[in-house]
């Protein structure tokens, strides 16, 4: 039976896989073939440094900060895991899953921070789920706010369902993180009333999250993580207003590469390549289009920005995957 599991499992994970690729090749195909990629290469070449390197002095201050709030996640007294050996592993999961397919990044840090602080991993499962449902709120209020900042070409009735759907999807994710116990509620009337094998691993799911926030402590607390988290995809956002201002950009129309560094990122949503190629160049370049920026510049500066992001983690996984001791948690991993 545990063989047949696996076997499903790991053809699941073959399946999910080859649609993320195919749907990230057919993003960069319509790319491709929508923009003239000679004009964007031509602007590339023209980029400017000096707007890169305070985009990535923030990025790597974002990070740092993104380690502690991972950390508080696990340990919310501070009392088992500190900080400084905790951040290297953290970042380079993310690289990991820049490089490899399958999210093994993610696997890694269960993994790793398992092994290295003795936690239980469905402990830090719940804590790396918790971190997501924070980073979903924060992200659609960072485009909440990009929206009703930008005057932008789309019609006025369409801009506002979007704001709408981003309110409700806010409040919606701010209610999974506040309350636990309404979760719960939830999840135990769901499965008395429909009786499906779906509606139960929902069920279950819903119930695991509920314990997980609960873990991370009372609501001011959950409620101190969210804006802090907010502040976070502000910061990361640098990178994206770095590149438009490299490129030409001017800088008091900020609130553009904000709009399209909102959409890029919820459009890593969607199934594609490792490290998210293909659906953030797509959404990027659509949501760019929307405020009115020509399609070529708009190319061009998702293209920097997304190399910008996705580089200096991808280096920082190699490296320290090669010179951290041979011991490490991966090889462990590898060998299961």
């Amino acid at each position: 039976m545990a063989a047949k599991s696996s076997t499903a499992d790991t053809a699941r994970d073959g399946l999910r896989f080859i649609s993320g690729a195919l749907a990230g090749i057919a993003f960069l195909a319509l790319l491709w073939t929508s923009v003239d990629m000679a004009a964007v290469g031509a602007l590339l070449a023209r980029a400017t440094w000096p707007p890169l390197l305070p985009a990535l002095l923030a990025y790597a201050f974002d990070f740092l900060l993104r380690a502690w709030r991972f950390r508080m996640l696990l340990d919310p007294k501070g009392q088992r895991v500190p900080l400084r050996p905790s951040v290297a592993p953290f970042v380079a999961s993310f690289g990991i899953s820049d490089i490899l397919p399958f999210r093994l990044g993610d696997v890694f840090r269960v993994y790793w921070f398992h092994r290295r602080f003795a936690l239980p991993m469905g402990h830090v499962l719940g804590a790396m789920v918790v971190e997501r449902v924070l980073d979903l709120v924060s992200i659609l209020m960072v485009a909440g706010l990009a929206l009703s900042l930008v005057d932008s070409a789309v019609p006025d009735e369409i801009l506002t369902q979007i704001r709408l759907v981003t309110v409700l999807a806010i409040a919606a994710s701010l209610f999974v993180l506040l309350s636990p116990r309404a979760i719960e509620a939830a999840a135990g009337w769901s499965e008395r009333r429909f009786a499906l094998p779906l509606v139960v691993r929902l069920a279950d799911a819903a119930r695991s999250l509920a314990q997980a926030v609960r873990g991370t402590g009372d609501p001011l607390r959950v409620l101190g993580t969210v804006l802090l988290s907010f502040a976070l995809w502000l910061l990361e956002s640098l990178v994206m207003l770095g590149a438009w201002v490299s490129l030409g950009g001017a800088l008091p129309d900020w609130s553009k590469p904000l709009v399209a560094f909102a959409f890029s990122t919820l459009g890593t949503l969607v199934p594609a390549l490792p490290g998210h190629f293909g659906s953030y160049e797509f959404f990027g370049m659509l949501s760019y289009r929307a405020v009115g920026v020509a399609a070529e510049p708009a190319t061009a500066t998702i293209l920097l920005a997304h190399i910008v992001l996705w580089l200096p983690t991808a280096l920082f996984a190699v490296g320290w995957l090669m010179t951290t001791r041979r011991e490490a948690p991966l090889l462990a991993l590898r060998a299961q």
